[in-house]
């Protein structure tokens, strides 16, 4: 991709998304105490502008197999964490279930898969589909006799079906990989995505149906210069599960202590 000279670096882009993805985040846990709507509507452009750099990162990364060992790794201590908190902190009204490591691996080996299909490598184009969709079989066949074992399959590795976003962005996570260098068809692909996940019902777009609004995230991506910018890469890792357990316990306490 070419750099430009103005606008924001990547790094400037993935702290927006941070920034955006608290206020998410303070939504879905202090909804019941009147935490705004337009907090979670502010969420809804975090998941493109993550998708849309880590197509980015995958590119630029010198060793893709590490890459992706680190969200399998951040996937499998999230749900260890989830399962602890969940039952040392019993929340009624959240529902902890938090979990973009394992969308964003599904992504970055679907961009894998994509490669090999260039380079010729079939059986490795394979492997990468075949890996998330054995837990998704798993999924559907234990869903209703045994809902733990199929829960439990989907946690051991991510299903396409179970991560946050679903089958639909982890596609887009890859379509905006296939087409890193074309903005346009990638501006289209949000758009379409956004479109879709309205369900195509148009009656309550501003207060509840909101997922759509991820299209303006077009607007930040198109800000993007190209350039990687200076960061911990390390740091997203660190802050994404450990502000989510921060706010879950702090809702946990609000629910105990104060909201009797």
């Amino acid at each position: 991709m070419n750099q430009q000279k103005y606008g924001i670096t990547g790094t400037q882009l993935k702290l927006i998304g941070i920034i955006l993805m608290v206020f998410d985040h303070v939504h879905q846990m202090f909804y019941y105490a009147g935490a705004p709507l337009w907090f979670g509507m502010l969420g809804r452009l975090v998941l493109p502008i993550f998708l849309f750099m880590a197509a980015e990162g995958f590119h630029y990364t010198r060793d893709r197999k590490k890459y992706m060992l680190r969200l399998l790794i951040g996937f499998w201590l999230m749900n260890v964490l989830t399962f602890i908190f969940s039952r040392v902190f019993p929340l009624e009204s959240v529902v902890l279930m938090n979990n973009v490591f394992g969308t964003m691996l599904l992504s970055t080996m679907m961009m894998s898969m994509i490669d090999s299909l260039k380079e010729k490598k079939f059986l490795k184009a394979i492997l990468m589909l075949v890996l998330p969709a054995i837990p998704t079989v798993l999924f559907l066949l234990f869903l209703n006799t045994n809902p733990m074992l199929a829960v439990y399959s989907s946690m051991i590795f991510p299903s396409f079906i179970t991560v946050e976003g679903g089958f639909l962005v982890v596609i887009l996570g890859a379509v905006l990989y296939l087409f890193r260098e074309k903005r346009i068809i990638q501006y289209i692909a949000i758009l379409l995505v956004g479109l879709i996940s309205t369900g195509f019902n148009f009656t309550n777009l501003f207060s509840g149906n909101h997922q759509w609004m991820m299209i303006f995230s077009i607007v930040l991506i198109a800000l993007y210069n190209g350039q990687r910018g200076k960061g911990s890469k390390y740091f997203f890792y660190i802050f994404y599960p450990a502000h989510i357990y921060i706010l879950y316990v702090m809702s946990y306490v609000y629910t105990t202590f104060f909201l009797k």
